[in-house]
């Protein structure tokens, strides 16, 4: 994972709809979240239900089939058991997500009985029976209106006819236009997300809010009225009230370092070493590990040049730690063979030397070289 934890691989969304057993699906995903909650992970960005609407669908392996009633039923009681865990589940992608071609684009234009009875029943099943407390809505619009910010399904559907009161967040930079008008959308548009009561805009830097990252609209329409302080509020208490109520509540408060210190070892390893101010070379697709002497004690930017013989379809990622504590994960598109450069984050090390380990999440990726550049 991101985090540099090792997930437990559970089986594909479909298979798991082929059991027809609702008590299975729930004492696993129990013990899917007892494993995040031995990582402090709140949130599972899961299970998917959109619909079987046709074979050729790149997401259908994560989906459980073309019923809304296995669907949302499955849906309820994976959400169930990771409830049990002390976690949450979040359902997406609401809604009518049902293709991968133009999936940020595409239009699902269908009748309200169409919507209701197929495409976000599954969804009301998992709120009502399965305790759904956090959904994510999908990129596409739905009969004009972009599901970031659609009133009528975050608003008047999901809260005031299903009584849900958790929360919900947009897919990761997803589009919004005017929640009644609709028309022109947008990233920026995050004002009709927050009307909409879609509460929480992903993915965004952690200092990103301040500074105002994505160039959003928020403050904007704030000052000329379009927005009102209490809809800002709405979705404010729907964050809260979700954080309340997650096991971070439990936990000791750390201060958030950007930059995340090292400890060094003090005595020369009998391995090679290299020195930190040049690249070391790999070539390799393999789990590796090589020795950096570090011999001034400063932080460092740690970069890497990648290869990946895929299309930019595909993604890949490896994963580097320090003596054995995991340090970053960089990822990529596919780069159809050629070397690209990527920057990871920068880390605090001493003066003494580091055992950096490599480890690849799948086969395809190759690691060409790793760089660290001194921050003046």
């Amino acid at each position: 994972m991101d985090s540099g934890h090792k997930a437990t691989q559970v089986p594909i969304g479909t298979l798991l709809g082929c059991t027809w057993n609702t008590e299975l699906n729930e004492h696993l995903f129990y013990l899917v979240g007892g494993e995040l909650q031995s990582y402090n992970i709140d949130t599972l960005l899961g299970p998917g239900i959109n619909i079987h609407r046709h074979p050729l669908n790149g997401r259908n392996f994560e989906y459980f089939s073309e019923d809304p009633l296995l669907t949302g039923s499955m849906a309820a009681a994976q959400v169930g058991g990771l409830k049990k865990a002390g976690v949450s589940g979040t359902i997406k992608h609401f809604a009518s997500n049902d293709q991968e071609t133009s999936r940020f684009d595409v239009d699902s234009v269908m009748s309200e009985r169409a919507l209701r009875e197929v495409h976000i029943k599954p969804f009301e099943l998992a709120v009502k029976h399965g305790g759904a407390g956090t959904i994510m809505t999908s990129y596409n619009p739905i009969n004009g209106h972009w599901g970031a910010s659609n009133y009528d399904l975050n608003t008047s559907i999901l809260r005031g006819e299903w009584g849900f009161d958790g929360i919900v967040m947009s897919d990761w930079w997803a589009k919004m236009n005017h929640p009644v008008h609709g028309g022109e959308e947008a990233k920026t548009y995050t004002s009709y997300m927050v009307r909409a009561q879609n509460d929480l805009y992903m993915v965004v830097d952690n200092d990103g809010a301040e500074r105002n990252a994505m160039k959003d609209d928020t403050l904007a329409a704030l000052e000329s009225g379009t927005l009102t302080l209490g809809e800002l509020q709405r979705s404010a208490m729907n964050i809260c009230r979700f954080l309340i109520n997650t096991p971070a509540m439990q936990r000791p408060i750390e201060r958030y370092n950007p930059v995340k210190p090292f400890a060094a070892k003090q005595q020369a390893p009998e391995e090679p070493s290299h020195t930190i101010e040049q690249p070391v070379k790999l070539a390799t697709s393999n789990d590796t590990s090589v020795v950096i002497n570090v011999d001034k004690a400063a932080k460092y930017l740690v970069s890497i040049q990648v290869s990946y013989d895929r299309n930019e379809l595909a993604q890949s990622s490896c994963s580097l730690s320090f003596n054995g504590e995991y340090s970053m994960s960089l990822s990529t598109n596919g780069t159809d063979g050629a070397i690209t450069d990527i920057d990871g984050l920068i880390v605090d090390l001493e003066t003494g030397w580091y055992d950096v380990g490599v480890a690849f999440v799948k086969p395809g990726l190759t690691l060409h070289h790793i760089a660290f550049s001194e921050i003046k």
